[in-house]
C-alpha cells in the first residue's frame, strides 16, 4: 500500500503542479454540460419510448453515458500512455529491471487517473442535478458505485491488452480512436441501443459499457438496487474475470516478446 500511495501522491502534485491543465479539464466540464444542455433541450416535452425505463429525460441519459464513458477512456489510455511515454524517454528498460513488475507499476501509475475519473463522474451529476435539474433524487449509490468499480476493471484489462499492443507497435493512436468510436456508437452512449438495427444490438451485447451504462442508469435515475440489477452485475462480473487475466496475460507476452526481438529501447 505504500507504494501504491507513493505513485498516487506522485502522480497528484505532479498534475496539480500544472494548474492551467488542470483548470482547462474542470472548465472542459462546464462547457460539455452547456452543449448537453442544449441537446438535451433540443428533445424536451418529446415523448421517446426508449427513455421510458430511464426516466424519460434525454439529457439524465446523455449526463450519465458521456460521464461513464469518460472513465472508460481512461482505462483504454492510461496505461500504453505510460508504455509509450517509457520509450519515447528511454526509462522502459530501466523500469522492467525494477524489482517491482511492470504491470504492477502501470496499475499504481493509474491509480490518479481513476481517482480523478471519479472526481470528475460525481462533478458531471452535482453540476447536472444544480444546473440543469436533472432528477438524482431516487439515486441507488452502493449499486452505482459498484457499477463504476466493475466498468474499471472490464476496461483496465482492454486496456493492458491494448499497452501490450503499443509494447509491440509503438504508435497506434488511430486504432484506439477507431476502437473507441465503435464503442461509443455500439453500447448506447448517445442513445438507445433499442433504436440501433438488431445485429448492431448483438454487437453491443459483447461490449461491458453497453450493460454497464444499462446499469448506471437504471441504479441513479430509477433507484435500482443489486437484487433488480442482478444480471447486470453478473455480466459485468464475468467480463472483468475473463479481460482482466487476458490483458495482464497479453501485456505480459508483449513484453517478452520486446525482450526477446530487443525492440524495447526502439520508439
Amino acid at each position: 500500500m505504500r507504494l501504491a500511495w507513493a505513485f498516487f501522491k506522485r502522480d497528484a502534485m505532479v498534475e496539480m503542479s500544472y494548474r492551467t491543465s488542470f483548470t482547462v479539464q474542470v472548465l472542459g466540464i462546464f462547457l460539455f454540460l452547456a452543449v448537453f444542455y442544449y441537446i438535451g433541450k433540443t428533445f424536451a416535452g418529446q415523448s421517446i419510448p426508449a427513455l421510458d425505463k430511464y426516466g424519460g429525460s434525454y439529457l439524465a441519459f446523455l449526463l450519465i453515458g458521456v460521464a461513464l464513458t469518460d472513465c472508460v477512456g481512461v482505462s483504454l489510455t492510461t496505461f500504453a500512455k505510460q508504455i509509450r511515454e517509457g520509450q519515447l524517454t528511454g526509462a522502459l528498460e530501466a523500469t522492467l529491471m525494477s524489482p517491482v513488475s511492470l504491470p504492477v507499476i502501470l496499475v499504481y501509475s493509474s491509480l490518479w487517473a481513476y481517482f480523478f475519473s471519479a472526481i470528475r463522474f460525481v462533478m458531471y451529476l452535482a453540476l447536472g442535478v444544480t444546473f440543469y435539474k436533472v432528477s438524482v433524487g431516487e439515486a441507488n449509490v452502493p449499486s452505482a458505485v459498484a457499477i463504476f468499480l466493475l466498468t474499471v476493471l472490464c476496461f483496465a484489462g482492454i486496456g493492458m491488452m491494448w499497452a501490450g499492443v503499443v509494447m509491440i507497435i509503438k504508435r497506434g493512436e488511430r486504432i484506439i480512436s477507431l476502437g473507441g468510436s465503435v464503442v461509443v456508437l455500439v453500447s448506447g452512449v448517445l442513445f438507445p441501443v433499442s433504436v440501433l438495427p438488431g445485429w448492431v444490438r448483438v454487437l453491443g451485447e459483447l461490449v461491458p459499457l453497453t450493460h454497464a451504462l444499462d446499469g448506471m442508469r437504471l441504479a441513479l435515475l430509477q433507484g435500482y438496487g443489486f437484487q433488480d440489477l442482478g444480471m447486470v452485475f453478473l455480466k459485468l462480473t464475468v467480463f472483468a474475470a475473463v479481460l482482466l487475466p487476458a490483458g495482464m496475460g497479453l501485456f505480459n507476452a508483449a513484453v517478452r516478446i520486446a525482450k526477446r526481438t530487443g525492440s524495447l529501447v526502439e520508439y
